[in-house]
């Protein structure tokens, strides 16, 4: 889940940038097609490129397993460190799963709703689309090829001729693109710049229409004057009382000139920058000593370890604990490990080391005792590793590779 969540954050960033250039760029020019295509195709970029990863080479050098923060044993109880409470990342994480499922709940809600409007409408087949007469309602809308106003219009009606350019351009899909999107990215406002710069770029594609065939341009703005249409409630809305001035100015712009195009190619090296940055992260190699950092930051002197270079020190993905991180292991560790009855009675205390690894197939395994107390102490620390749930393997490359670990777990008396 904690990977899930970073990928939609890289998304996020994604957007920002982009949304970002569009707005100071390219939403003022009068290249309406171009720019909706445009804005498609930074939404599809801003999830592509964290999905895209640069293989990472093997090191082959004697390195460092990762290091789990030190897990604290009492004997009679089992205590932590500091007090029990979820993880930043489980807040996030339970957050942002909120957010999915309200989000979710809403488009849910939102189609119910127009499926409502239908079964009580009256329904009338016209040729490529539907009309559905809503008396109650003085607006009209459109979705996919469905027409809803409040009387049936004449074939001249500039109202049905905006809306019928709303269908025929297929700007319901898009529209449906961008709230699907929006159940993952509920979060990113830049998301919700997006699904304005669309909602407006639709409504001066169906003005350009209506003007095309209707042609009486000062006609149509005083309409745009007199009567507010194109509103659908709900999340599929095409139009909003406060794009009547941005369409009004829109109508009467004079055309951008044909070399304002050339700006377009500026999305090529912010494209290339955002690979760079997100997608081709590299990690520098580093040579194995006798020291480790753990999670908190603190340096542990350890054992010197025999060489092993099957596994990954490095790795594009880390290996995920029952939809956790590492410290979720560790929280597991402390509320499996029992200290020995016999060492308690015999007043045995001490710092065990122990080494495993989580194999491709997310078994644990490779259990071994860097540095050791007792026999009772060290048996009782690997009888907890081996009762260890599945984990998640971490990967390369997309491939799923080996990790090691080392815990440390201090057995206390009291």
């Amino acid at each position: 889940m904690t990977s899930f969540v970073s990928y939609q954050i890289k998304v996020a960033l994604c957007l920002m940038v982009f949304m970002s250039l569009y707005y100071l760029l390219f939403r003022k020019e009068t290249f309406l097609r171009l720019n909706r295509f445009l804005l498609l195709g930074l939404l599809g970029f801003s999830f592509l490129l964290p999905a895209l990863h640069l293989p990472v080479s093997t090191i082959n050098v004697v390195a460092v397993p990762k290091l789990i923060g030190a897990v604290t044993v009492y004997a009679g109880q089992l205590e932590h460190e500091g007090p029990v409470r979820i993880g930043f990342t489980g807040v996030v994480s339970v957050v942002y799963l909120s957010g999915i499922l309200l989000f979710s709940l809403y488009f849910l809600q939102q189609l119910a709703l127009l499926l409502w409007h239908i079964y009580k409408g009256e329904t009338v087949r016209q040729g490529g689309y539907t009309l559905v007469v809503l008396p109650e309602y003085k607006q009209s809308f459109s979705f996919l090829h469905l027409v809803f106003m409040n009387r049936p219009p004449d074939p001249d009606d500039p109202v049905l001729l905006h809306e019928l350019a709303h269908i025929r351009q297929l700007h319901s899909m898009d529209l449906i693109l961008i709230q699907l999107i929006k159940i993952f990215q509920w979060f990113n406002p830049f998301l919700f710049l997006a699904e304005k710069a669309m909602q407006e770029t639709h409504e001066y594609l169906a003005d350009a229409s209506v003007l095309e065939q209707d042609g009486e341009a000062d006609r149509y703005r005083l309409l745009l004057l007199s009567r507010v249409f194109g509103v659908q409630p709900g999340m599929f809305s095409f139009f909003n009382h406060s794009q009547i001035k941005n369409r009004m100015i829109m109508l009467t712009k004079q055309k951008s000139p044909i070399s304002h195009r050339f700006k377009y190619l500026s999305v090529l090296p912010v494209f290339v920058l955002l690979f760079l940055a997100i997608s081709c992260q590299k990690k520098a190699p580093v040579a194995a000593d006798n020291s480790m950092t753990s999670d908190s930051g603190k340096v542990m002197e350890m054992p010197a370890m025999a060489e092993d270079t099957n596994f990954y020190v490095f790795v594009e993905k880390q290996a995920e604990f029952q939809g956790g991180d590492i410290q979720t292991f560790r929280e597991w560790v402390q509320k499996n490990l029992v200290y020995p009855p016999a060492a308690v009675k015999a007043g045995i205390f001490g710092k065990v080391i122990v080494q495993f690894a989580v194999d491709e197939n997310g078994k644990v395994g490779n259990i071994k005792i860097e540095r050791g107390v007792a026999p009772s102490l060290d048996e009782a620390t690997i009888k907890a590793l081996q009762s260890s749930p599945d984990w998640i393997p971490a990967e390369v490359g997309g491939k799923k590779v080996k990790q090691k670990f080392i815990i440390p777990v201090i057995y206390m008396l009291q």
